[in-house]
């Protein structure tokens, strides 16, 4: 029996979903009441930018001569900074849905490589390691991670900075692979040995490049191949897709529930009375509606390369 390995990195991550809070999986139908989950490791994002960069803060505030230079919250900071994100998730699972390894073997690598990641990634800070085996779909691990760069010559000299972490791990940009995109290579190259230590063949499933062909059928060829590749990659992204539907849902439910107060117009134009929101409100709103139409635009793509 051959399995598939999926090594999914994203942008976001959902605590109370990974740490199963009751206020939050009670609108997840996905997950099931009875089915097993646990938590490795879990911290804070505040506690962890405190405990990461608290220090570094501090010494960069003490030197700036005007106040208006100085970073009252760092995590603040961050959130506020469109090319950073506060935070990093990594799922990994071995098989799929449908051709599941025996799981006593899937646990026992997945471990493994929880267990080896700080000696791997010194400069990705693990606050999160959730194993979930409670939801529709195979079992699976999220990790969430911080990344974080030392001694770095402008602004704090600690800082969260993932292109600047992950050289100091030894990885930087070659031609059209990221940094990100390599590091992400070998972590898929960690959990495969540890497949086949315990046994599991692994199989990856793209054509095999064809060899003495002309220019126009090499060309077409290849444009075939990147297409595998584009939907090999959209697939593996599926399952978490799905567990992202299943939270936004639990979020837009919030916001129905929100008591609001009617004092005329409809800003939707349904009835004659107004829906008054707060801006922060609106701006909830707004952008769960905006990764809805990401992810519906996600899922029609892999639909057209299928």
């Amino acid at each position: 029996m051959k399995y598939t390995i999926s090594v999914h990195n994203g942008s976001k991550a959902h605590r109370d979903h990974n740490i199963r809070n009751p206020k939050v999986v009670s609108k997840e139908d996905h997950i099931t009441k009875d089915g097993d989950f646990e938590i490795w490791k879990d911290e804070t994002l505040v506690n962890a930018y405190h405990r990461l960069f608290d220090e570094a803060l501090k010494e960069y505030n003490n030197k700036q001569t005007r106040s208006d230079r100085k970073i009252k919250n760092y995590l603040s900071h961050v959130r506020n900074d469109a090319k950073k994100h506060p935070v990093y998730e990594l799922i990994v699972e071995v098989g799929s849905m449908d051709n599941r390894p025996p799981k006593d073997i899937h646990k026992q690598i997945l471990k493994e490589f929880f267990l080896d990641w700080e000696k791997r990634n010194p400069n990705l800070e693990l606050i999160g390691a959730y194993l979930h085996d409670d939801e529709v779909g195979n079992m699976h691990i999220h990790f969430d991670y911080i990344s974080v760069a030392y001694n770095c010559k402008r602004g704090m000299k600690t800082q969260n900075a993932l292109v600047k972490a992950l050289e100091q791990q030894g990885f930087t940009k070659v031609g059209n692979q990221t940094a990100q995109i390599q590091w992400q290579d070998r972590e898929r190259e960690v959990l495969e040995s540890l497949c086949n230590k315990y046994g599991l063949e692994i199989e990856h499933p793209k054509r095999e490049r064809m060899e003495h062909l002309d220019t126009q059928e090499y060309k077409l060829t290849k444009k075939v191949e990147d297409l595998e590749v584009q939907t090999e990659q959209l697939q593996k992204e599926n399952s978490s897709l799905r567990e992202e539907v299943a939270i936004l849902k639990g979020e837009r439910k919030k916001q129905k529930d929100l008591q609001l107060e009617r004092t005329g117009t409809n800003i939707f134009g349904v009835s004659k009375n107004k829906v008054e929101l707060s801006y922060e409100d609106y701006r909830t709103l707004t952008r769960f509606n905006k990764m809805y139409e990401d992810i519906e635009n996600t899922k029609t793509e892999i639909d057209n390369l299928k």
